[in-house]
């Protein structure tokens, strides 16, 4: 799972491919169901529940995230509030 979450943090080719292909990205890692539910939606309170590597989820949030203090902790609180796949803003 954190060499999963590794890849994400710090390669930007990795990072590209599991935004565009999500499971396909997770098939390349041996992920049991839940941690492949918890690293593919980026639940930060789950992937802390089964052992991740805290920095691996301050990079997740600052790769995805809106990078502040408060926000991270209330997300590691259940605050759902990030979301990579949202559409863009138009104009």
């Amino acid at each position: 799972m954190d060499k999963a979450l590794y890849d994400i943090v710090a390669g930007k080719q990795a990072r590209e491919g599991f935004v565009s292909d999500t499971p396909g990205f997770l098939d390349r890692y041996r992920l049991d169901a839940d941690e492949r539910a918890a690293v593919g939606g980026i639940d930060l309170p789950a992937l802390r529940d089964r052992g991740a590597n805290p920095m691996l989820l301050w990079g997740l949030w600052m790769t995805f995230g809106d990078r502040s203090l408060p926000g991270y902790l209330a997300e590691l609180q259940g605050g759902h509030s990030l979301s990579i796949r949202k559409e863009p803003k138009n104009g």
